[in-house]
């Protein structure tokens, strides 16, 4: 019998947490077969022995694959999203969780009963490893005490109130040509393609952990990548598609990063950051706003002083 559900989980260097990880798959309680296939890109550490630990022990779920060399994340995922069975796509990476047992079935259940969507996400916490502290997502003020939000491919340009390994997808739509199309193939792409076929719904639920273990994810200089790589992820939409509805998340990220530039003191004065000038122009060259890049000029001398 086919799986209703494939669950994929990519992994390379997991192997402090793909135990957790793997466990929060097969803790789930559904009323139809799952199968949990994990891809491991050649990983150096201990991870193998970890996952095969599994895989022998539970045979009729999980399809374990090793890499015999390094393929790169955007290989490996093309390569575990075309050995997917499910009519319903789940994914987590080896070092995230779930800690809802009931996580595939309640939106599985969710999509069996509303054909207009085509994907369900839910709500985490977040786990940082290095101060073995768990938080919020910091999505309260979004959710504003709602069951649930939905979200469309327009509102996808204003928020997205989701994490990539809460999701279950509606398979049919995942078209792996984009793979080919984008440099740098993200999540974000093919959310935005499977939003052409219908709705999102994220519900107001903890389902899961998302863990950061990068020793440098909070600093300047990460938050400066973060934004970049989300101006130019909807840079190459934009493009491809021809859809200037992406200029308001471009601008969105823009706004943040020029906030980075005038209070984060790792950067340059702000009178000499050649980089805080490129993003006010570029904001206002996408905007036509001249009030609030007159604004922000004038914050420079600002917050110059106020270093």
């Amino acid at each position: 019998m086919n799986p209703k559900v494939s669950v994929i989980m990519l992994t390379y260097n997991h192997a402090p947490y793909l135990r957790q990880a793997i466990e929060g798959v097969l803790s789930q309680k559904t009323d139809f077969p799952v199968e949990l296939i994990i891809c491991n890109d050649n990983s150096p550490d201990n991870t193998d022995p970890v996952i095969a630990e599994f895989a022998e022990k539970y045979p009729d779920i999980i399809k374990y694959f090793k890499h015999k060399k390094n393929i790169g994340f955007v290989e490996n995922q093309r390569f575990a999203f075309g050995l997917a069975k499910g009519e319903y796509l789940a994914y987590c990476e080896g070092d995230d969780y779930w800690t809802d047992n009931n996580k595939l079935q309640f939106q599985s259940d969710f999509l069996d009963r509303n054909t207009d969507f085509v994907m369900v996400t839910a709500r985490n916490q977040l786990f940082i490893q290095n101060e073995n502290k768990l938080t919020s997502d910091g999505k309260d003020h979004i959710f504003a005490d709602k069951e649930f939000l939905d979200y469309t491919q327009d509102s996808f340009f204003i928020s997205r109130p989701t994490q990539t390994f809460t999701y279950m997808i509606r398979k049919k739509f995942m078209d792996l040509k984009w793979i080919n199309i984008y440099p740098d193939y993200r999540d974000l792409y093919y959310f935005y393609h499977l939003l052409e076929f219908g709705k999102g719904r994220s519900f107001n639920k903890i389902i899961g952990v998302y863990r950061l273990h990068d020793g440098g994810v909070f600093s300047s200089l990460e938050i400066e990548k973060k934004h970049r790589t989300s101006i130019n992820i909807f840079k190459n939409i934009k493009r491809q598609n021809n859809d200037s509805r992406a200029d308001r998340q471009i601008i969105k990220d823009l706004d943040q990063l020029i906030l980075q530039y005038y209070y984060r003191k790792e950067f340059n004065t702000p009178i000499i950051n050649s980089n805080l000038y490129s993003a006010i122009f570029e904001r206002f060259f996408l905007s036509g706003n001249f009030k609030i890049f007159l604004i922000q000029i004038l914050k420079i001398l600002k917050y110059t002083i106020k270093r």
